[in-house]
This record gives C-alpha cells, sequence and structure tokens, in this order.
C-alpha cells in the first residue's frame, strides 16, 4: 500500500510564496483604485461642464431673442433704440454691456400685444452685462470686458439685473453696420442709430476648474444677431 506524507500534505505556503501574493495583490488593488478615481474625475468633470454648457445654452436664447426684438417701434411716436448712459456701466451700450428698448404691449396686461409708441411697459427696457459676484446677495461692480475674473451675467427688464449665469469669465459685444463694417464709435445716438448687428462672446468657466485639466475649464459661445427692427 502506498504511503502519504502527511506532514508535507497539510503544510502552509512559504514566507517567500506569502509576500509574492502580497506584492500581486498590492498591484491589482492599486490599479482599481485608480481606476475608480479617475472614473470620478471624469464623471465630476463631465458634470461641471454640463452645468456650465446648459447656463450658457440658456443664455445665448435669451439673448437672442431680446436683442433681436430690440429697435421694436411700430408706432413711430419717438425714439426707441439702443441707449447711452456714461454715468451706469450696466445700462450703457458698448463693449461690456448692451442697453435697449423696445415697444411691445401698452402694459394692460391682457393676452394681446399692442404697442403704445413708448418703452414704459414691463419688459420694454432690456440690458445685460456682467458683475462681479457669484450670482447670489448683492450684485458686484460692472466687469470690464476681457477681464477674465468669474462674475455673474445678468439680465435687467427696466430694474436690477437678474442673475442669468455664473463663472461667465468674459462677456464681449461687437457692433456692425448695414455693411458690415464694426462701428468704432458708439459715442452718440446717431452712432447707435448705425447698428444692425451685434456679435456676442461669451466665455464660462466651470464651477471647480482646479479639479478637471486645463482642455475642460472652460467653454465658449460666439455668435451674431441680426437686430431685424433696426432702420424701420
Amino acid at each position: 500500500m502506498k504511503k502519504y506524507d502527511l506532514s508535507r500534505s497539510m503544510a502552509g505556503f512559504t514566507l517567500i510564496e506569502v509576500m509574492i501574493a502580497m506584492v500581486i495583490l498590492g498591484l491589482v488593488l492599486t490599479g482599481l483604485v485608480k481606476m475608480f478615481s479617475s472614473t470620478g474625475k471624469y464623471q465630476t468633470a463631465q458634470e461641471m461642464m454640463v452645468d456650465l454648457t446648459q447656463d450658457m445654452r440658456a443664455a445665448k436664447q435669451l439673448m437672442t431673442y431680446e436683442i433681436r426684438e430690440a429697435c421694436c417701434n411700430p408706432v413711430g411716436k419717438k425714439r426707441i433704440g439702443f441707449l447711452l448712459d456714461t454715468s451706469d456701466d450696466s445700462a450703457d451700450t458698448d463693449s461690456n454691456s448692451i442697453h435697449f428698448t423696445t415697444d411691445r404691449d401698452n402694459g394692460d396686461g391682457d393676452q394681446f400685444l399692442e404697442p403704445d409708441g413708448d418703452a414704459d411697459d414691463p419688459g420694454e427696457n432690456i440690458a445685460f452685462y456682467r458683475t462681479f459676484d457669484n450670482c447670489s446677495g448683492t450684485p458686484g461692480p460692472v466687469m470690464a470686458a476681457g477681464d477674465r475674473r468669474p462674475g455673474c451675467l445678468r439680465y435687467a427688464q427696466g430694474g436690477s439685473g437678474q442673475p442669468v449665469a455664473a463663472n461667465i469669465i468674459d462677456l464681449q459685444f461687437t457692433y456692425y453696420d448695414s455693411t458690415g463694417n464694426v462701428l468704432t464709435s458708439l459715442g452718440s445716438e446717431t452712432d447707435l442709430d448705425k447698428i444692425r448687428t451685434v456679435q456676442v462672446f461669451m466665455m464660462g468657466q466651470v464651477e471647480n476648474p482646479g479639479r478637471v485639466t486645463s482642455a475642460n475649464q472652460t467653454w465658449t459661445q460666439q455668435f451674431r444677431i441680426r437686430v431685424r427692427n433696426a432702420g424701420k
């Protein structure tokens, strides 16, 4: 009868075998941790970029609608259009803000749009500009074009500006006449009345740029809007 060496069959792992197994297990766990960590960062980056692009697309739609309707003046009783205000940068028409009026209704509250020859009714005095704050609390000072600090895009309808999008790091307006030339001088109502197209440049930044790569920190929109009522 064949005899078995029970002492050999019941022996455990050697120290070297245990150490090799631990090294292999450590390498596997390290790889798994890195994989899950990078996946989490990727999801965070994607989520922040989705939030930013959604806010900026909504801002584009609002600005396009309002600027396209600027200068609507079917009654023609008085001048209605782009405005100057050198004492208040949020109410000026220049490179960092835009301000205009339009005659849509008489303010009687019914369902019909009935222009009345003035721009004194709700929703007829419009401005877009950027302030140095995070869209909460008291609005900060109006920010200049090219200032790359995060700010709040605001939309005013004859009063204080309401927040539209946070973390906007640049907002610039360029104005064109009927021949497509840039209007470099906007110092008078005569100059403003030449505006036919407005180009908007807007750049946003994700909420926590330090958590993502530089390629995923910002998003830019540049678009032109034809002011369809200008010159009529």
